[in-house]
Parts: structure tokens; sequence; C-alpha cells
């Protein structure tokens, strides 16, 4: 198993709450990523770009920022 797969396991956060549809509120999810912390919020995000790039066909390598570069002069009169 990948160092980065344990350390996602190690840090597993799991929360069960029964609510009525007509009861719930946002404050669940905000405790839970509250408790996941930073590095944990990255990481779902980082999972959920990658299964995106999978839907989409990509395969191999990591994704890459967009680059452009522009360059702004100053006109002087």
């Amino acid at each position: 198993m990948s160092e980065e797969r344990q350390a996602e396991q190690g840090s597993r956060v799991v929360m069960a709450r029964l609510v009525r549809r007509d009861e719930q509120d946002r404050s669940f999810d905000l405790e839970f990523w509250e408790k996941v912390g930073p590095q944990g919020r990255f990481a779902a995000a980082w999972r959920m770009v990658n299964e995106v790039r999978w839907i989409r066909g990509e395969r191999g390598g990591e994704p890459r920022l967009q680059r452009s570069v522009s360059v702004l002069e100053r006109r002087r009169r």
C-alpha cells in the first residue's frame, strides 16, 4: 500500500447523523470538514480532480495547470 494511501486511512474521519428531511441543515457538513482539517480537504479535492480526469478518459501522468504568459507595458506620454 502506498504511503499516501496509508496516511489517508490513518486519519480517516467517520461520522453519521440521522435527521428528518425537513430538519436538515449544514451544521453536520461544517463539523465534518472542520474535523477533517485542511490536509483532508485538500486530499478530497485532489481525489475529485483525479476522478474527473478518469471520467474524461485522461490516463497517465499528473494533471498540469494551464499556463499563460502576458506582458503588460505602461505607455509613456
